[in-house]
């Protein structure tokens, strides 16, 4: 694990993972466009995946360990320190490393071993399963803003589909949710706390559509909010509003989707921009922007202003392996 240490943390900044050949590249960008960006940290055999404190002091990486093949490491971008946190059984991989909003949690999904959700402290490493495999290994999305929850897809068994079932597991008491069929989860801090997309349906590249729901955790109501025919890539709750985004795409392919807002309990959404080759899309702390990975030239990416249009930084080889169409 390679790092370099920078001076501050941007007051609006994003991480951006790149993956040139078979490593990966995690760049610090300032949106403020003042500063350009920094690779924080440069590893081999690059899972794709990390996550990061809200703070951006505290980063979570996947990375080659000593025993495991793909162990979890702690970096802190502001002293360049890099240490190992998780290092499981021989042969193990840990995947979708998540930290929990208040720094003091981190989760992952173990494949491998014992298998199964995590969950451990970030002061001394220590783990715990969470939840064991059952007929596959879950995937874990992220952390509610409380820090309370985890959530995951994996499927149910009452459901003879067999599809993902979204599923809210509190890491303090034990209780575990079913949300409903699902495959893409986001948070809020209010009720409903929750929003879910089920992806299916018939389109022009085969089970794509999109059906979007709210879920409110204290009364366990889930309700539909639209169903379209393209596949949506990702979704994000709003900071400030009751409104959310989200990317669809009718391309089978890595960034080809659009940006759009719409109101809870509106009928009608908002197209942000004309772009047309998104791969990721949040909204700034106060909610007055919203900002994009895009596709660049070749193999790079580019981070804009999605609602101006605004060009602020370059990822080299953040963008799409190969052209989208």
């Amino acid at each position: 694990m390679q790092t370099t240490a920078v001076a501050s943390i941007p007051r609006e900044f994003a991480y951006v993972d790149a993956s040139p050949g078979a490593g990966s590249d995690l760049w610090l960008v300032d949106l403020s466009g003042a500063t350009p960006p920094v690779s924080v940290a440069r590893w081999s055999l690059g899972s794709n995946t990390y996550s990061a404190s809200r703070d951006g002091k505290t980063i979570l990486i996947g990375a080659p360990g000593e025993t495991s093949i793909i162990a979890l490491h702690v970096v802190h971008p502001l002293t360049g320190e890099a240490t190992v946190l998780f290092d499981g059984p021989s042969g193990s991989r840990a995947f979708y490393p998540r930290l929990s909003p208040d720094g003091r949690r981190f989760a992952f999904t173990l494949l491998g071993g014992q298998g199964g959700i995590w969950v451990g402290d970030i002061s001394d490493g220590s783990v715990h399963q969470l939840r064991a495999p059952v007929r596959q290994d879950p995937t874990l999305f992220g952390w509610s803003d409380d820090s309370q929850w985890v959530s995951y897809s994996e499927p149910d068994d009452a459901d003879l589909s067999n599809g993902p079932h979204i599923f809210l597991h509190n890491v303090v008491d034990g209780r575990r949710i079913n949300a409903g069929a699902g495959s893409l989860v986001a948070w809020r801090a209010q009720e409903p706390r929750v929003l879910t997309a089920h992806i299916g349906g018939s389109g022009n590249q085969g089970a794509f559509g999109a059906t979007l729901y709210s879920f409110d955790l204290a009364s366990q109501r889930r309700t539909e909010l639209l169903s379209i025919d393209p596949r949506v890539e990702a979704l994000e709750w709003s900071p400030t509003r009751d409104e959310f985004l989200y990317l669809p795409t009718e391309k089978g392919c890595l960034f080809g989707a659009s940006i759009w807002v719409r109101a809870l309990g509106s009928s009608a959404a908002s197209r942000i921009g004309n772009i047309q080759t998104a791969q990721a899309a949040w909204w700034s702390s106060d909610g007055g922007t919203i900002y994009a990975l895009v596709a660049g030239g070749g193999t790079d990416g580019i981070i804009v202003n999605a609602m101006t249009g605004q060009r602020i930084a370059t990822i080299p080889d953040g963008g799409p392996p190969r052209p989208c169409s």
